[in-house]
């Protein structure tokens, strides 16, 4: 009994289901997603700091950088992403002396940090 392989597949196929794959990983994040990706660690690590006392090595801080590069494949220029920073460190930060780390947004931020906090250390 003969068995037939569809045309595309084998080791052939995978080959190119390899380089697709490679290819979908090399896509650039758009900037604007980029930009919310800063933008979304950076506000959970203010939340954390003002809502539980956080204090971040220079260490972690270093590890938080990494993080957020990789995670957004270092798609900002540098100065994009300071202001990018900046204005959800100070937002957060408002929002935190407003209305309290009660704040559904706030607690969502929390919630955020303990996702990634261990890969801080």
């Amino acid at each position: 009994m003969r068995r037939t392989v569809a045309p595309g597949f084998g080791w052939l196929g995978l080959g190119w289901l390899g380089v697709v794959g490679i290819a979908v990983a090399q896509t650039p994040v758009p900037v604007g997603d980029a930009t919310s990706l800063v933008v979304r660690y950076h506000e959970a690590a203010r939340a954390a700091e003002l809502c539980t006392d956080r204090k971040f090595t220079r260490a972690e801080q270093d590890k938080l950088a990494v993080l957020v590069g990789q995670v957004t494949r270092h798609q900002l220029p540098v100065g994009e992403e300071l202001i990018a920073i900046r204005s959800a460190r100070t937002e957060m930060e408002a929002r935190i002396n407003s209305t309290g780390c009660t704040d559904p947004l706030v607690v969502d931020a929390l919630r955020f940090f303990d996702q990634y906090k261990n890969q801080l250390h």
